[in-house]
């Protein structure tokens, strides 16, 4: 099924509308050949390219001032359900060997101090992540924020979200703008400074279609002032091919009541298989504003990372859904991983 979601303005306007599913043959005929390709767009600051840290880094910052940051408002998820059409049609799977491609890696100084994550409906003490974080971003003159966490890629710079924390998911060539990265962002700061996009790369069946099986994006970063992201914060590791029904940790910022979306919430449980390619936490608690925020098994509360196994994408009758991570998402990492 293919889902597309709009950005609404104060008053209710309309600015990027729902569009209407076509139908599942269609969606299977026009998407099942193109939607694992790759997609890839170069970050904008006010949509001029992003191609100097230095000067991204000012001009970010300039523009994402704390009163700007408070005034963003939670990305719209997509509209789901749990078994959309045409998910078999279009992604099939390619399940391999469970292996995990990135180890988690802790910060290489002690600047990321210990701090609690709140709990969605667990009593139990979690640690906040410096390896997850708020995004912040503009579409048609609004500004929004989502959730992401650093993967431990090569070049230590590699952010993971939700597709629809990039893209539109419109089939258009324009990508979110101005984007940045506020790692541990908490109660309203971010403890880590703020971390300018350099490169988007998702897939076409999110970019193209909109397809909630493929609503995964990595975002590789520039450096600030002379360091690289993963080396400040630390980073996740990344998971593919692994059980469907394993224990996560779902790591965010949400923030429709009871949440503010000023500091990283959590929620834990045993997630199952849903559809084909995805993946749900039950009575998942996070809401808006979590959007992209990982799935991480084998988290490690004192070191303060897992390994990213899905990203949230939607909700739907209480339960969080996000994209299954197997040889599909690897492909995609693996052709960010290495980019500068």
């Amino acid at each position: 099924m293919r889902r597309r979601f709009g950005f609404i303005t104060v008053g209710s306007m309309v600015l990027a509308a729902l569009t209407v599913a076509p139908p599942p043959a269609q969606a299977a005929e026009t998407a099942a050949a193109g939607s694992a390709t790759v997609a890839e767009g170069r970050a904008t600051i006010h949509g001029r390219p992003s191609t100097d840290a230095d000067t991204a880094a000012r001009l970010s910052t300039a523009y994402w001032t704390p009163e700007r940051m408070r005034a963003a408002r939670p990305a719209p998820m997509p509209d789901g359900v749990d078994a959309p059409d045409g998910e078999a049609a279009d992604r099939p799977g390619r399940i391999g060997a469970p292996r995990d491609v990135a180890a988690p890696a802790a910060p290489r100084s002690s600047a990321a101090a210990l701090s609690a994550a709140g709990s969605g409906q667990q009593t139990q003490a979690v640690n906040a992540s410096p390896g997850v974080g708020r995004v912040f971003f503009t579409h048609n003159d609004e500004d929004f924020f989502c959730s992401g966490g650093t993967i431990n890629n090569p070049q230590a710079n590699m952010v993971s979200t939700a597709g629809h924390c990039v893209h539109p998911g419109d089939g258009g060539s324009v990508w979110f703008d101005n984007w940045v990265y506020a790692p541990e962002f908490t109660e309203g700061e971010p403890l880590h400074g703020l971390w300018s996009a350099k490169e988007f790369t998702s897939v076409e069946g999110w970019v193209d279609w909109g397809y909630l099986w493929w609503d995964f994006a990595f975002v590789t970063m520039h450096p600030l002032g002379g360091d690289r992201l993963v080396h400040v914060t630390g980073g996740q590791g990344l998971s593919v091919n692994k059980s469907k029904t394993l224990s996560a940790m779902l790591l965010g910022y949400p923030a429709e009541a009871p949440y503010d979306g000023q500091s990283q919430y959590y929620a834990q449980g045993n997630i199952k298989a849903a559809g084909v390619q995805r993946v749900k936490l039950k009575d998942c608690p996070l809401n808006r504003g979590a959007s992209g925020g990982p799935f991480l098994r084998a988290w490690d509360n004192a070191l303060r990372f897992g390994y990213v196994n899905s990203v949230m994408s939607y909700k739907y009758s209480g339960n969080m859904y996000g994209p299954y991570f197997d040889d599909d998402v690897l492909d995609i990492y693996n052709v960010a991983k290495n980019k500068q």
